[in-house]
């Protein structure tokens, strides 16, 4: 995520975004995934037109920054210099989509057993 050249300290999610959205470019998901993904939600027999994989990278392009602009606003208020998955968990619900936590929880945690 970029940052100003005069980093003064912690900085706000709402500032982050700010700053994220002068130069969003820099930051999108490669097409290709993004289609993949958006390819494997919808039926064999439809197809996504030009505009729509644009604004599929760029919208979740705008929400992962978002997310992680807010887990790190969760992390700081922990005292953590670091963000972690409870975090971004803990984000997920402060931005409305709670309902996702209990599935990624079980997500993280198989992603973390398959690693010992």
């Amino acid at each position: 995520m970029p940052r100003k050249d005069t980093y003064s300290g912690p900085i706000s999610a709402q500032a982050q975004q700010e700053l994220v959205s002068e130069g969003i470019e820099n930051f999108e998901l490669p097409k290709s995934v993004v289609m993949k993904i958006a390819k494997s939600s919808i039926p064999d027999n439809m197809k996504l037109q030009k505009e729509t994989v644009i604004s599929l990278v760029k919208g979740s392009t705008v929400f992962i920054n978002y997310l992680a602009a807010t887990a790190h606003d969760v992390a700081l208020s922990k005292q953590h210099k670091s963000i972690s998955a409870s975090d971004v968990l803990k984000a997920l619900e402060t931005i409305e989509f709670g309902d996702m936590v209990n599935k990624l929880h079980d997500e993280v945690q198989s992603a973390s057993l398959s690693y010992c």
